[in-house]
């Protein structure tokens, strides 16, 4: 009788527990998920394009996206899958009661996320700050819906991209310094992004020098400020219609001509399909090479980025490129 105990206790944990998956999130936290997973909530913007990327979109119900225009192509539901504001409603969730809510780890410790977790549903936070973030993170959804081999296999084809631009741009002796702007319509201002952003180590392994590397966050910036850095070269990231009149403004304005950038011609806007390619997003390798041929023209100059472009969005989206609406100084 002695040892039925122990498989009596181990099948009232199966019971206790329920068939599932357990995953280990950005913030270390093991959170146990009923499956089949079904119906994801999404609590970050930056997290619903890795779904869709793992093949998952269907799985996604509800929630914060940025970036939908592209994966309209995909989801012709999508646009109605959006949540607006800047939070999740609780009463929504408890009510539609998804398998799990995957949410950023900066919002582990707001109310709304404790509220869910004492409501019995699963949260698992997730970070998007570098590229191993992104790898960790598809790690995580490809355990979440049973989708390991194709996360690996993601992973692996980001990787292997990533070493081959590395082997392009060691020998460089010479780094430009670039500077990553975007015109922010509601306060009528030019903005960057500090050191520790994503846009700027994508600069850094693209083989520039992020001329705002001292700075943290997002910070709002002026003519002045730009000309003392004095880059080399502008990137302009494109958020709603702005890129072009902000280029144009640029290049054509006294107080930003004092740049060498402007000077010269070589301000780029960053190709964008709906997401912006530097941004974390599942494009980022597209966009990683994108800048190491613009900084590094000639060194790459066998490069054929539409090729590349090409075999991604038929790869991993079942794309054909000429379907793909790419906006931005994405020249072949």
């Amino acid at each position: 009788m002695g040892k039925l105990f122990p498989i009596f206790v181990f099948t009232l944990f199966i019971v206790s527990l329920g068939f599932g998956v357990t995953v280990t999130d950005s913030l270390g936290r093991i959170v146990h998920i009923e499956e089949p997973v079904k119906k994801v909530i999404a609590n970050y913007g930056l997290l619903p394009p890795f779904i869709y990327l793992l093949g998952e979109g269907d799985k996604f119900y509800a929630g914060m996206f940025l970036g939908k225009e592209f994966y309209k192509l995909l989801d012709e539901k999508v646009q109605y899958k959006v949540l607006k504001g800047r939070s999740l409603n609780i009463e929504f969730v408890k009510k539609e009661n998804p398998q799990v809510v995957i949410s950023a780890y900066w919002q582990a410790n707001q109310r709304d996320m404790k509220q869910l977790e004492a409501l019995g549903i699963p949260v698992v936070f997730v970070k998007l700050e570098s590229v191993e973030d992104i790898n960790n993170t598809i790690r995580i959804l490809g355990k979440i819906f049973g989708k390991e081999e194709k996360a690996e296999g993601i992973i692996n084809y980001y990787s292997k991209s990533l070493s081959d631009l590395k082997d392009y741009v060691k020998g460089i002796s010479t780094k430009p310094s670039v500077l990553i702007v975007f015109y922010d319509g509601k306060t009528h201002s030019y903005r960057t992004f500090g050191g520790d952003m994503f846009q700027s180590k994508l600069v850094e392994l693209a083989g520039g020098i992020c001329a705002s590397r001292d700075l943290r966050g997002k910070k709002t910036i002026n003519a002045e400020q730009v000309a003392r850095w004095d880059p080399d070269v502008i990137l302009i990231i494109q958020y709603r219609s702005f890129a072009q009149r902000a280029k144009e403004f640029i290049l054509a304005d006294p107080l930003w001509k004092r740049t060498k950038a402007a000077r010269e011609g070589r301000v780029y806007i960053v190709p964008n399909d709906g997401e912006n390619w530097i941004d974390p997003c599942p494009k980022w390798i597209l966009g990683l090479y994108w800048c190491a041929k613009i900084l590094h023209p000639e060194i790459l100059y066998k490069l054929d980025l539409k090729k590349m472009a090409e075999e991604f969005y038929e790869r991993f989206f079942n794309l054909g490129l000429e379907r793909v609406e790419i906006m931005g100084d994405f020249t072949f």
